[in-house]
């Protein structure tokens, strides 16, 4: 899990009750007070391709086709309990954009989402009494579909401004996540209720396209790119808005369901958080190991391997992966290769230069450009 700052602006009690319960809209929100959380490798429910496929289908796709295509089977990706890797869901979603031929493919993909889109989480929601409700329990239990765009919240006066952003080693993504995150969000808010509820601003990190025309019919408000933020500004009079088909008992049925499944998924991968944890606070140093993992966990290294192998993981493979998760994260922020180096703990700046070289077929610098002009 990682940290989120909800942000306080003047406002009325009901609205410092609301933050103080946290939301997200489809994004991961939670609610921290100054305490340390081990970060989860990022995966994605594979119920939130649901709305994906449904476009698909709508443009007459043969969607297990194009998954062959990808050497992806079908069937792994249409389990409603099963969990895939950010990186999969990203091919899948990227390579469907391309196959459609669609620039807007996010918009387009989240007009399609429903509360199945959204796993047990939709369906709690959907029994909700309030849309305020909704937004609660969607900040408390939105790790059951994904844990790679989280949001934080801020207040001012009568107005609520999510701010949507990734975890630091998340990877490069194009536009289309944020895209259809934020237009899946708004079409859940107006499916829920039956209300046409339209954001007050939408704004978005990434150049200007060609047109804004198909965004603001979306979203139907001011959209502005090339800004500091992603985020959506609502009013904060929605919160008490119905929701058309509130049902308490449902409700509780629903809600302790997604207790025991997240409970059951905290008791997964235990070896591997505690791992991730020691190497996030030990990146610094180049020579770092396993052996020194192990020593810290109180464990043979022999044990630590068996248990990481258990859980699908090998040590060294982990460890490349977070300094090449991260490295990627550091350029497009605009840190310095001599900053990188030492925060990532490589001996010297050519090593780091090589290891990234290897890892992405790119210099430091060629990625950093790339990046800028994609608009990553």
């Amino acid at each position: 899990m990682f940290p989120v700052i909800i942000i306080i602006g003047q406002t009325d009690k009901a609205a410092m009750t609301f933050a103080a319960k946290s939301m997200a809209f489809g994004a991961k929100s939670v609610y921290h007070c100054c305490m340390t959380t081990v970060p989860d490798p990022i995966v994605v429910s594979v119920t939130v391709l649901s709305q994906m496929f449904l476009y698909l289908t709508s443009l007459k796709v043969d969607v297990d086709t194009f998954l062959c295509s990808l050497d992806i089977d079908p069937a792994s990706v249409k389990s409603p309990d099963a969990y895939i890797p950010i990186e999969t869901y990203l091919l899948i979603q990227d390579e469907a954009a391309h196959y459609v031929n669609d620039p807007y493919f996010g918009l387009h993909m989240g007009g399609y989402a429903e509360a199945g889109s959204w796993s047990i989480l939709g369906y709690m929601m959907m029994n909700c009494k309030t849309l305020g409700e909704a937004f609660e329990k969607s900040g408390r239990y939105s790790r059951i579909i994904g844990n790679l765009i989280q949001a934080r919240v801020e207040l001012r006066f009568n107005k609520i401004r999510a701010i949507f952003f990734t975890p630091p080693y998340a990877p490069r993504m194009s536009r289309h996540c944020f895209e259809s995150t934020f237009s899946s969000s708004v079409r859940m808010m107006r499916t829920l209720t039956g209300v046409p509820i339209n954001p007050l601003e939408v704004t978005f990190i990434y150049p200007e396209p060609e047109s804004r025309a198909e965004y603001e019919r979306v979203f139907r408000c001011p959209v502005r790119f090339g800004q500091k933020d992603n985020s959506l500004m609502l009013d904060m009079g929605i919160i008490n808005t119905p929701i058309r088909m509130a049902n308490p008992a449902l409700l509780e049925h629903f809600e302790q369901y997604a207790q025991d499944f997240l409970a059951q998924m905290e008791c997964k991968d235990e070896t591997t958080r505690a791992v991730i944890r020691i190497i996030l606070e030990r990146l610094d140093d180049e020579t770092l190991s396993i052996k020194k993992v192990a020593r810290e966990m109180a464990v043979s290294v022999r044990t630590l391997q068996n248990r990481l192998a258990d859980e699908g993981v090998v040590f060294s493979q982990l460890l490349k992966d977070i300094r090449q998760q991260l490295a990627k994260k550091y350029l497009r922020e605009d840190y310095t290769v001599e900053q990188i180096t030492y925060l990532l703990g490589f001996s010297e700046p050519s090593v780091f230069r090589r290891a990234f070289k290897k890892w992405s077929g790119v210099t430091p610098k060629e990625y950093r450009e790339s990046a800028y002009l994609s608009g990553y």
